[in-house]
């Protein structure tokens, strides 16, 4: 071989030996991941289902090729609590450095009953906090001034950060955490029937509105209950129209997809007569004025996060009870208890 060939070679050769420099140490680098400590906090309101602490350094340690980052007195840091709200169960997630000082947060969630989706969100955040993503320099070997230099490749434009690639170094902004205090709205629809608040069994029908936090709600609801005319020999029907206050309490299971809650509740309401043959003990009233106080349990499922089935039923005790009557004789009295089942829709919304 000549000389000049040689020559001609050798610029090909150091930038191998380049490429080889720049990935051996990249190779290296993904490999010392340095030691974090670990705290990890469900919280006592959080779901039993969700992940324990050895779950997620497992998880950690098998994207990382079996590297586990964490021990119990590295002087750095990370912080998770998981924090359920009204709409869902959060993870807060935050890294401190020797120091103290804080270098990275951020708060990922999923649905209250995904545990299992909220810890791989989990994992790959502390992932981009342990072993962050950064692009070696190499340093390339001098090269013999005699020798004939290569042209310079023209340089390629780095690819686009992904939007999660972040170092220790450069804080993550804070997603929003949505205050506790705040409400959600919830909007039902429900029909059914109710019993001995009117001479015949009514069907019912109610349309409702609620503040609901984590535990409790309270709501106004508006119904309305129609007597079938049914073939008696006094011909009397009967509708209740009423508006309902309400304050419940409410407890979930299923990791919040199911959920239970027990009411009470005041009625005021109006009584009509749909006959002309019927009258009610004051004969100078047309409408009864009815005041109802009772209780509500009932329970459900929730469809989709922005829709439930719930089914509930209601006793409530009336102290003053209307009286019908027909040519001066009394052909009903209401008695002391009424009650009432409905089937309905849940819709609820966030208050922003």
């Amino acid at each position: 071989m000549s000389a000049a060939s040689s020559r001609r070679g050798r610029p090909g050769v150091v930038l191998v030996a380049a490429v080889l420099v720049c990935a051996a140490r990249a190779a290296a680098q993904s490999t010392q991941v340095q030691p974090w400590r670990l705290d990890y906090t469900p919280g006592p309101d959080a779901p039993k289902n969700c992940p324990d602490k050895k779950y997620i350094q497992t998880a950690l340690a098998t994207k990382l090729k079996g590297h586990d980052p964490f021990t119990d007195d590295a002087p750095r840091s990370i912080s998770v609590k998981l924090v359920p709200t009204p709409q869902r169960l959060e993870a807060h997630i935050e890294a401190r450095d020797e120091n103290g000082k804080v270098v990275a947060t951020h708060v990922t969630h999923a649905d209250s009953w995904r545990c299992d989706q909220l810890a791989d969100r989990t994992v790959f955040y502390l992932r981009d906090i342990v072993d962050p993503i950064v692009l070696p320099l190499a340093d390339v070997a001098p090269v013999n001034s005699s020798a004939p230099q290569a042209p310079s490749p023209v340089p390629s434009p780095p690819p686009p950060p992904r939007p999660h690639d972040r170092t220790p170094s450069s804080p993550a902004t804070r997603a929003p955490s949505r205050s506790p205090l705040l409400p959600k709205l919830a909007l039902s629809a429900s029909a059914g029937a109710t019993w001995w608040s009117a001479p015949e069994t009514a069907m019912s029908l109610a349309l409702g509105a609620e503040a609901r936090w984590h535990r409790f709600s309270v709501g106004i609801e508006g119904h309305y209950d129609h007597a079938w005319d049914l073939p008696t020999r006094q011909d009397v029907a009967a509708s209740q129209a009423g508006l309902v206050a309400l304050a419940c309490a409410r407890r979930g299971f299923f990791s919040g997809r199911a959920f239970a809650r027990a009411c009470l509740f005041g009625n005021v309401a109006v009584l009509s007569i749909g006959s002309d043959k019927a009258e009610f003990e004051d004969p100078f009233d047309d409408d009864e004025l009815v005041l109802d106080l009772g209780a509500r349990l009932g329970g459900g499922f929730w469809l989709a996060r922005f829709l439930g089935l719930e089914l509930h039923g209601d006793v409530a005790y009336v102290p003053r009870r209307p009286v019908f009557m027909v040519d001066g004789e009394q052909i009903w009295r209401a008695p002391s208890f009424t009650g009432a089942l409905r089937l309905g829709l849940v819709l609820p919304f966030d208050i922003r």
